[in-house]
């Protein structure tokens, strides 16, 4: 999820980086609908697992199937619904917890662009990091808000980076960056988990600066597989979790884990795609729609859209 963060904070900072004008009049709505008819669709599918199969507590279950025992409600949905107020617990899918951060980054994200545009870049990472060092593991807003700002100070630096990384280095980052990814979990607890999630931060943003380095890394992640998987994994993420607690309830809630990952493998990939299909991709399209209509409706208009995939050149120019 802080990698997601840190891709956020990139990608809609790169038009603003390369100099075009913000405009709020056409982001906004086209930002809005990117993310507000998915989560829609999500919260649709958890209603049909819900409703299809059985959530009654099992005795005997996991901590974690047990918290997915809880009844649906017009409330959760309405929290859900509109990602603020706690969105994101059992009753319907859980995963919703970050969308809300993603939104609050999206309002956010003139703040962010002139910061990044009037301040050191390096000191502004710097200040990040620290935030996160301090307060993250005390305050969700120091823990969660400064990935995206790492990922727009990346947008607005990576021509520098391009010049700084050769091949050799980044292979070095890459590897610091992939242990770092883990930091929270081998870190002792205390001060340790301040560390530990400050590491993450770091081996999230290092992860996608190495993205941006040309060598097998990042001819890996543009291979076919790696395409396929990456366009639909925001997909993925919204629909996955309430297919696998319906399944683990339907399996009488202590099934083995082969088992249960058996059954719910297929379903997952089958409805993943069919999500994609019909909702995640036609919600781009209409993002672009709301955005061109917008655009056409004003006299001067440059939107900062969210495109499917962006490609990096190895200058480091967009």
């Amino acid at each position: 999820v802080i990698v997601f963060f840190v891709l956020s904070g990139f990608v809609l900072s790169l038009a603003a980086s390369n100099g075009q004008r913000f405009d709020g009049l056409t982001y906004y709505p086209s930002r809005f609908v990117r993310l507000y008819v998915p989560v829609w669709g999500a919260l649709a599918v958890a209603t049909v697992a819900h409703l299809a199969v059985s959530h009654s507590p099992v005795d005997g279950a996991t901590r974690w199937l047990t918290l997915h025992d809880a009844p649906l409600s017009l409330g959760r949905a309405g929290h859900d619904a509109t990602l603020i107020f706690g969105a994101g617990d059992g009753s319907f899918t859980t995963v919703l917890w970050s969308l809300q951060w993603e939104v609050l980054f999206s309002l956010l994200l003139p703040v962010y662009l002139l910061i990044a545009s009037r301040v050191n870049l390096a000191l502004v990472a710097g200040l990040s990091l620290l935030v996160v060092l301090v307060g993250g593991i005390h305050n969700d807003y120091a823990h969660y808000l400064p990935p995206f700002m790492l990922g727009t100070v990346v947008a607005y630096g990576r021509s520098g980076i391009a010049r700084y990384f050769n091949e050799t280095r980044a292979w070095i980052v890459l590897g610091i960056s992939l242990c770092c990814l883990s930091g929270n979990w081998w870190m002792p607890s205390g001060f340790g988990q301040n560390v530990g999630i400050t590491l993450v931060v770091a081996g999230a943003t290092g992860v996608v600066v190495c993205a941006m380095v040309a060598g097998p890394f990042r001819r890996l992640l543009a291979s076919r597989p790696f395409h396929l998987v990456g366009t639909r994994s925001f997909s993925l993420y919204l629909v996955h979790e309430p297919l696998v607690v319906a399944v683990a309830f339907a399996l009488g809630g202590r099934a083995s884990l082969p088992l249960l990952l058996l059954a719910v493998i297929p379903l997952v990939v089958v409805v993943t795609e069919l999500f994609y299909r019909l909702v995640e991709r036609p919600s781009h399209r209409l993002a672009r729609q709301a955005s061109g209509l917008l655009r056409r409706a004003t006299p001067i208009a440059a939107t900062v859209a969210a495109p499917e995939v962006i490609v990096i050149p190895a200058s480091g120019d967009n």
